[in-house]
């Protein structure tokens, strides 16, 4: 996509990245924004842990976080998750998202990871269609409990 950038982000984008967040289901889900920055300070501070932002003209229309994780298994290379990728309602099929995984993929190659992996909530099929067109199987049943 012509004039998109991928940059980390910084508290200065804490108000773009609640915008995008509270498209994520649930919305209600979204931190108040003195928590969003308290996260973001944690989360920049992390050893293997980013949060970008894909920016154009119009301002922050993405964003997606990484961590890239060590790993005892698999000759002790390190494994990539994805989490919270989101583009803006008005920027999508625009080929941001499709930016963003990109960028996943190439900070975990880089990394020397073995895998990328991210879970979807299962009733988001469109989605679900986006991550297979891009060669991404669902190859595994998540579980998780919230706490």
């Amino acid at each position: 996509m012509a004039n998109l950038a991928i940059r980390d982000a910084h508290e200065g984008d804490v108000p773009a990245l609640l915008r995008l967040v509270r498209q994520l289901d649930p919305p209600e889900e979204a931190p108040s924004e003195a928590a969003a920055l308290a996260s973001l300070r944690v989360i920049g501070k992390q050893p293997g842990m980013r949060i970008v932002v894909a920016e154009d003209r119009d301002g922050v229309i993405g964003a997606v976080m990484l961590a890239v994780l060590p790993n005892l298994t698999h000759g002790g290379r390190p494994w990539a998750q994805m989490e919270n990728l989101v583009v803006d309602e008005d920027h999508r099929s625009r080929g941001v998202g499709r930016a963003l995984m990109a960028w996943c993929e190439d900070e975990a190659r880089e990394a020397g990871c073995y895998k990328l992996q991210f879970q979807s909530r299962n009733r988001r099929r469109a989605a679900h269609r986006f991550y297979r067109n891009l060669g991404y199987r669902a190859l595994t049943v998540g579980f998780r409990r919230y706490l």
